[in-house]
């Protein structure tokens, strides 16, 4: 067996027996850990572990339609655990929560596998300092994502101050050594540190045009403002938004006129990261994205408050069967007949809604430059020129939370963090607005009771 087909079987063994290996990442034994003493031999072997890093992204499946039903996006799933994620009666033995936790480790623990061989100063056939450094820090962006989604889902994200973070990793696991979760401001720091460090990461091309299947610059400050977001860090989000936004147009990276082509090609203008896989192919099956029910109470309601908002009348379709189809995701392999990946991560619309957030509430822009920032926007999704004038300045906050909803939903789950961060500043009682059930289950996910059971060192969310 060579090498390549090695590490793919190994990266194999640990995603598809999710279930078997479903402990702490503690407890995870050497033989199910990449070794990164033999990992990467040379060039072409470093290429395919950190690929592999990106790959294992689309192995946490059950978390998207739990977290689609716990901000009002879907209706219903028949994904095992999902059904309490709407109600916000969510255990600590839920099947999700547990699935998730692990496998968010497992690529934690890849990527650290990878640091580790190519850190350790030892030479490697056929690869250049240049790219050794380049590997390092896409290595690093993707564990800085992984950190980062973990925190926002097990940790409270939302206090600077709360010693509720997760328990970080810089180092490969090779056994079960008990360990402490960190705070929420050294969770920061290191994911601020491990993004910064990836900023500079040149954007690759193929046939002239960005890819923005791997880790870039553009992606890695792209990133970094939406931690800077949900840091409370409005100047810095301000600023690297306008960063990306200003770099990126020399790359070709702008908005889409129309927003059903963002999702006709990969080769879109608006992409800024969707994971690499080994061989750049993703089925998004309905397995991932159950759409049969339709559209939640909360998406209904806004889309409700917005009737001429064609993104919501684009995206959701009913057929004659009649079950509801997503046109975000076209449950096939390939697109324009070339093989794709389909998990969209960050776009650049999201960033101008980040920079209207964060300007508006550092008092960086006023009401009006507010509304001009949006207007490409709201353009795009069928609104006139003159609706955004006709909402309040005090309300502004609320419709850029609605427009961003709608823009994103069915994505990424962005929509939840996003209310919790609006319930923690502006004191948005979710639940009294009838929107959101699940919110009655506060904005945080037990750590899994298998993780505590493995770990003494580890404390149960409050």
């Amino acid at each position: 067996m060579n090498l390549k087909h090695y590490i793919l079987g190994m990266i194999g063994l640990c995603c598809m027996n999710g279930c078997s290996l479903m402990g702490p990442i503690d407890e995870l034994k050497p033989e199910y850990v990449l070794d990164d003493r033999t990992l990467i031999t040379d060039a072409a072997s470093a290429e395919i572990a950190v690929g592999g890093i990106y790959a294992s992204w689309r192995n946490y499946s059950g978390i998207y339609n739990a977290m689609f039903m716990r901000s009002g996006v879907l209706k219903s799933s028949s994904v095992n655990g999902a059904a309490s994620f709407a109600s916000g009666s969510i255990l600590d033995d839920n099947f999700v929560v547990s699935e998730t936790y692990t496998q968010l480790y497992y690529v934690v623990n890849q990527a650290n596998s990878v640091l580790a061989a190519l850190q350790d100063g030892r030479s490697i056939r056929g690869l250049s300092e240049e790219m050794r450094r380049n590997y390092i820090k896409e290595a690093k962006f993707n564990r800085a994502l992984v950190h980062f989604m973990l925190l926002r889902l097990y940790g409270e994200f939302w206090k600077p101050d709360s010693r509720y973070g997760v328990v970080l990793y810089e180092e490969p696991v090779r056994g079960n050594i008990p360990k402490a979760r960190a705070s929420v401001a050294d969770c920061y720091a290191l994911i601020v540190s491990d993004l910064e460090e990836a900023s500079d990461l040149p954007v690759k091309t193929a046939s002239g045009r960005p890819v923005m299947y791997m880790a870039n610059g553009l992606s890695a400050k792209g990133f970094l403002a939406k931690v800077r977001l949900s840091q409370g860090e409005y100047k810095e989000a301000y600023r690297l938004v306008s960063e990306v936004l200003e770099e990126g147009k020399a790359q070709g990276i702008i908005l889409e006129k129309n927003y059903g082509d963002v999702f006709a090609s990969f080769d879109n203008s608006e992409l800024l990261f969707y994971p690499y896989t080994m061989n750049n192919q993703q089925k998004v099956t309905s397995n991932w994205y159950d759409w049969k029910g339709g559209a939640g109470k909360t998406l209904t309601m806004i889309a409700e408050a917005h009737p001429g908002d064609r993104r919501y009348q684009w995206a959701f379709t009913k057929p004659v069967n009649p079950v509801y189809q997503m046109n975000k995701y076209q449950m096939n392999d390939q697109i324009e007949n070339r093989p794709g990946n389909s998990l969209y991560m960050l776009r650049l619309s999201e960033l101008y809604f980040i920079q209207a957030e964060a300007g508006l509430r550092k008092g960086i822009l006023t009401p009006e430059q507010v509304r001009g920032l949006l207007a490409p926007l709201m353009k795009r999704a069928g609104f006139d020129d003159g609706y955004l004038k006709q909402v309040k300045d005090a309300d502004l906050l609320m419709e850029i939370f609605d427009q961003k909803y709608l823009e994103l939903f069915g994505e990424n789950f962005e929509e939840w963090f996003d209310m919790v961060r609006y319930h923690a500043l502006d004191g948005v009682d979710w639940q009294a607005r009838e929107d959101v059930t699940a919110w009655s289950g506060g904005g945080i996910l037990p750590l899994p009771r298998m993780a505590l059971s493995g770990n003494n060192l580890l404390e149960q969310n409050p």
